[in-house]
């Protein structure tokens, strides 16, 4: 078996694009040469890299277990060259959970070398949560995480989501989000909840309304406290208790960089 640095160059830039077309483009090269050159690699190799489709590339379970040996090879041979490599990675979140935590977490980051590239993704949990299982996201942050056969599940943390009012005091309008299970849940054990109701699907609009005296609201502790909004729980309301973890594949943490990003994302939640 003959695996050459361009071999390895190849496979770590398509495994980092959306399309082969977008790696080629990177590379500097003809579209059918870096797909001959693929197969030719994954023959070599005996094993199927990617999964090719309408919607793009992926990597196999084959393709994700060895993608981080071959980065950290790759970065050996570039330094070995003299040429610094940045590795990449995907980190998901819904928005609000961004906004609580990935601040904190960048700035850890700047202590290290700046030899990783980060990018942001935000969906809702449950789609991060799928994104990470099917190798589109290498960090999950996700609220309340499924049972996935393979994910290394890391609880980091709770948050509690409750009913909060401002000092303006008006209780006769309920503010919420009616797609969250935890809304759902909050107003099945609520017996005297308001019958006016707003629908609002962020969850920061939201809680600047419950700020302004529109109304009270159904919303996360940690939203509330990174609003840095003026709120108080309502007395004698449900609360809902939100599990945070961090979920990837155990071989993301085979990398030296893996390893350094996961403990950084499990050092950035702060109970509230």
């Amino acid at each position: 078996m003959s695996v050459t640095f361009k071999d390895l160059e190849n496979f770590v830039t398509v495994a980092n694009s959306k399309t082969l077309s977008e790696a080629s483009e990177k590379l500097e090269m003809a579209q059918p040469s870096l797909s001959l050159a693929i197969k030719k690699l994954e023959g070599e190799l005996g094993i199927p890299l990617f999964i090719r489709g309408r919607q793009g590339i992926k990597l196999t379970p084959q393709g994700r277990m060895i993608l981080p040996e071959a980065k950290n090879a790759l970065k050996t041979l570039f330094k070995i060259k003299g040429n610094p490599v940045n590795l990449a990675f995907k980190i998901g979140c819904h928005p609000s959970v961004g906004m609580f935590l990935l601040g904190r977490f960048l700035k850890s980051m700047n202590q290290f070398a700046s030899n990783v590239d980060l990018q942001i993704i935000n969906e809702s949990s449950m789609e991060i949560n799928k994104k990470v299982a099917s190798g589109e996201v290498d960090f999950g942050l996700v609220m309340n995480p499924l049972p996935i056969p393979g994910l290394i599940t890391k609880l980091i943390g709770e948050d509690e989501v409750a009913v909060f009012e401002s000092k303006k005091l008006y209780r006769k309008r309920l503010i919420y989000n009616p797609e969250l299970i935890q809304s759902q849940a909050i107003i099945s054990k609520w017996k005297h909840a308001p019958t006016e109701r707003i629908e609002v699907s962020n969850l920061e609009l939201l809680a600047n309304l419950v700020d302004s005296g529109a109304g009270i609201g159904i919303i996360p502790s940690q939203v509330v406290l990174a609003q840095r909004c003026d709120l108080k729980k309502v007395p004698n309301t449900p609360t809902y208790k939100d599990k945070l973890a961090l979920v990837c594949y155990p071989e993301i943490l085979k990398s030296n960089e893996g390893k350094m990003i996961f403990e950084e994302l499990k050092k950035s939640f702060i109970p509230v």
